[in-house]
């Protein structure tokens, strides 16, 4: 983009050829920018490639070469990672659509051509198990999909859940408490009062007045006078 705004972007990538030595117009000179722009632009780690060069078209043919190389096994990987990314229900949602349209990025950064209509397959096709039931939904739509459309729905997928999905582990916990919970109410509910008699809670949370209390009260007045002779004693 950079190239393009200083109007040297098809002389680097040689489009415009060198012409004659008698109708070089202003060639030198985009030429010698877009070196310069290449220079600024470019990790200082890859010097070594254009060291050399002469103007802007043999730094862009230098880089092209070495980069050129290893664009097919980039490639790859990243349709790999494109068409196998793991929705993972334990994190935002936002995660998975980001994640999936950050590679789309870099597929057709490097010249793949992909349509919006990969994107929404691939974020369709990729969902959990659990969003079988929104991704049924989406594939049986008739006419085309947007990106926009599919990633709307996703997030009041998970919003009508009412978030992200608990791990097993928590599950596990809150499973426990619940029935610990439940066998403790069981208890109390079968229990009989020693205090007034009735069902449903034990003596100890009686809250009426009776045997229990008194019991409790007494012993805790003997406690305390004991605790009061001793500090006289001392």
């Amino acid at each position: 983009m950079v190239m393009r705004r200083n109007a040297c972007w098809d002389v680097v990538s040689g489009k415009v050829l060198k012409p004659a030595e008698d109708k070089l117009g202003d060639w030198p000179k985009k030429a010698e920018d877009g070196l310069t722009l290449i220079g600024l632009t470019v990790d200082p780690s890859q010097y070594g490639y254009i060291r050399d060069c002469a103007d802007g078209p043999a730094a862009w043919k230098a880089l092209v070469a070495v980069y050129e190389k290893n664009s097919r096994a980039n490639r790859i990987a990243l349709k790999r990672q494109f068409y196998n990314f793991v929705h993972d229900p334990k994190c935002p949602i936002r995660d998975y659509i980001s994640g999936i349209t950050d590679l789309a990025a870099k597929l057709k950064g490097i010249g793949v051509a992909l349509e919006d209509e990969d994107v929404t397959d691939v974020l369709i096709f990729n969902l959990h198990e659990d969003y079988s039931n929104i991704a049924g939904t989406l594939t049986a739509i008739k006419g085309d999909l947007k990106i926009a459309d599919v990633t709307g729905a996703l997030v009041d997928e998970e919003g009508r859940r009412g978030g992200l999905l608990k791990a097993d582990n928590e599950k596990e916990v809150e499973n426990t408490a619940l029935f610990a919970q439940k066998e403790c109410d069981n208890r109390n509910c079968n229990a009989e009062c020693y205090n007034c008699g009735k069902h449903g809670h034990i003596a100890h949370d009686c809250r009426l007045p009776g045997r229990y209390n008194e019991r409790n009260s007494a012993k805790a007045e003997k406690a305390s006078v004991a605790f009061d002779l001793r500090d006289v004693a001392f």
